[in-house]
């Protein structure tokens, strides 16, 4: 994944923000006019409230313990700000994990806020929540046999740790048909634990945390997650391939209290 920054907060009854300013992008384009920088606007509050964040944007960012709102903002080469038209351009969320077991529950989301409309990406184990949410309902990422699939090969044996943990129900809150692999960098199954977002405006408002509100008494809490946003879109049934094109090449990025 490369280098990157850590980031934290010591006291946590006070919101932090900070800004994370990508630019020199070289492949970013949208209408063929080229997009060469791209601030993300972070937020957020929580107890050990933190995260890890790539130099490649494509890479995304590690978040703990508590949620992050992100307003994304995009900019031509002439400094001018992009208006996305509504149905002309989408944005990948990725890396949408569910963890449901007894020391480790929670649903990787993402909730859109503004500048944006999330979809149900068709074949993903991600589905549309509240009509704005993304979440998986089942685990998507440990199958009943005890392999972590999302990472692991078909060689890989079962965890005994993974099944000690189990619930009597397991079968009925996992998912059947988990791609081995679909959570690694090149993937062609990374549609598995993805959603869209349709663009609308220029700026996009987000949300990313861990829902775990619906977890059983004596359960421990899922509260990390790597966050990926990209443009590579499987083809699928009923969704036009968006006319922004993304693959993020040399980034350089600073942050800003």
């Amino acid at each position: 994944m490369g280098n990157g920054y850590g980031i934290g907060i010591k006291d946590s009854s006070k919101v932090a923000s900070f800004d994370a300013t990508f630019t020199n992008l070289s492949r970013l384009s949208y209408k063929g006019k080229k997009i060469s920088k791209v601030i993300m606007h972070f937020s957020g509050t929580g107890e050990n409230w933190g995260m890890n964040l790539a130099n490649n944007l494509y890479y995304g960012f590690h978040s703990w313990n508590g949620a992050k709102n992100i307003r994304f903002e995009w900019f031509y080469e002439d400094g001018t700000k992009v208006n996305f038209e509504n149905g002309t351009a989408y944005l990948t969320v990725a890396s949408l994990n569910t963890y449901l077991q007894r020391n480790q529950w929670g649903h990787e989301r993402t909730t859109v806020i503004s500048g944006g409309k999330a979809l149900a990406l068709y074949g993903s184990s991600v589905s549309l929540h509240n009509g704005n949410e993304l979440y998986s309902s089942k685990a998507n990422s440990i199958d009943t046999s005890g392999r972590a699939r999302a990472t692991d090969g078909a060689d890989s044996k079962p965890d005994q740790k993974l099944i000690d943990n189990f619930f009597p129900n397991q079968k009925d809150i996992t998912n059947t048909n988990i791609p081995y692999k679909w959570d690694t960098a090149n993937s062609p199954d990374r549609y598995y634990g993805a959603g869209l977002i349709a663009l609308n405006g220029s700026d996009l408002t987000i949300k990313v945390d861990v829902k775990n509100d619906d977890r059983p008494n004596g359960t421990e809490p899922w509260n990390a997650q790597w966050a990926n946003f990209g443009t590579i879109i499987p083809e699928t049934p009923n969704i036009n391939r968006p006319e922004l094109t993304v693959h993020y090449h040399h980034t350089n990025v600073a942050l800003q209290h």
